[in-house]
């Protein structure tokens, strides 16, 4: 897996995505990769969607997940 470029495609399709729920009115919550915890709740994400979500998402949230796994600067949460 090439960390960086998950990171890449991942910032495109945050920016996308918080601009669609915003327009929608939706509130947001959002996973940084410096927080020690990321990885663990996108996997219960992808827990709890496994039958339902898309291929397609369910490889990125994990692809995510390992990229945040390897952040250096992870730290409790604030």
């Amino acid at each position: 897996m090439d960390i960086e470029k998950q990171k890449e495609l991942a910032a495109k399709m945050d920016d996308s995505c918080y601009r669609k729920a915003k327009e929608r009115g939706d509130q947001t919550f959002t996973l940084v990769a410096q927080d020690r915890s990321s990885p663990r709740v996108i996997c219960e994400w992808i827990k709890e969607n496994i039958e339902t979500a898309p291929e397609e998402k369910l490889v990125d949230a994990l692809l995510d997940a390992l990229a945040m796994r390897c952040n250096p600067n992870r730290k409790s949460a604030d």
